[in-house]
C-alpha cells in the first residue's frame, strides 16, 4: 500500500526488475505529450521579478482550487520560492513564443530585445502582462524527488484574458495544432 494512499496499488522496486531508462530517451518520450506553456514568476533575493518557463504545471482539484508545479533545483526560482513560498503561473498565448524561449535561459544568458512587462498581484507576486491566464498561489505543500521539488499549492487569484490561442510545447518544439 502507498502510504497515504487508500488505494491497494503495487509499486514495483528495482528488485522487482524495472528496466532503467536511458534519460534522453525518456525525455524524448516525455516529449509526445503536447503540453501548454507557463512562466513561473517570483521575486528575487532583492525583491525584483524572476521569470522561468516551465511545462511541469497541472491542477490537482478546484475545491479548494490547487495547482502543482514541479521545478528542478539548482534553478533560481527553487531558491525563491523555498524563501517566498509563493509564486505566479502564467499561461502563454501562442503570440509570447519568444517570452516562452527567452525565460527558458538561465538569467546569465537572457540577452536580446523581448518586450515584456510585469505588473503586481494582491500580495505582490510578479505578473507577467498579456499572458492568457494569471494563478498567484501560495505553497501548501512540497514534496522532493529525485532533481525536482513538487511544489502543491493553493491559488488566492486569478486573472484571465483569455483571447488568442495558448501556447504549446510537443515534441521538444513549439507546436500549433492549428499549423498541422
Amino acid at each position: 500500500m502507498i502510504p497515504g494512499s487508500a488505494y491497494g496499488i503495487r509499486v514495483n522496486t528495482l528488485s522487482e526488475g524495472i528496466v532503467l531508462l536511458n534519460k534522453d530517451e525518456f525525455r524524448s518520450a516525455l516529449g509526445q505529450f503536447a503540453t501548454g506553456v507557463t512562466v513561473i514568476t517570483s521575486l528575487d533575493d532583492d525583491g525584483e521579478p524572476h521569470s522561468m518557463t516551465a511545462n511541469a504545471f497541472s491542477s490537482i482539484c478546484l475545491e479548494p482550487p490547487t495547482i502543482m508545479v514541479c521545478i528542478a533545483h539548482g534553478t533560481h526560482t527553487h531558491g525563491y520560492i523555498e524563501k517566498n513560498g509563493r509564486f505566479g503561473v502564467n499561461i502563454l498565448k501562442q503570440e509570447q513564443q519568444e517570452l516562452g524561449v527567452y525565460f527558458a535561459k538561465k538569467p546569465e544568458d537572457q540577452t536580446g530585445d523581448v518586450s515584456y512587462h510585469y505588473s503586481e498581484s494582491e500580495n505582490g507576486v510578479p505578473v507577467l502582462d498579456d499572458s492568457m491566464v494569471f494563478f498567484n498561489c501560495e505553497v501548501v505543500g512540497a514534496h522532493v524527488y529525485g532533481d525536482h521539488t513538487i511544489y502543491v499549492a493553493g491559488v488566492n487569484e486569478m486573472r484571465r484574458n483569455e483571447s488568442g490561442a495558448p501556447l504549446m510545447f510537443y515534441a521538444s518544439r513549439w507546436y500549433n495544432p492549428a499549423e498541422k
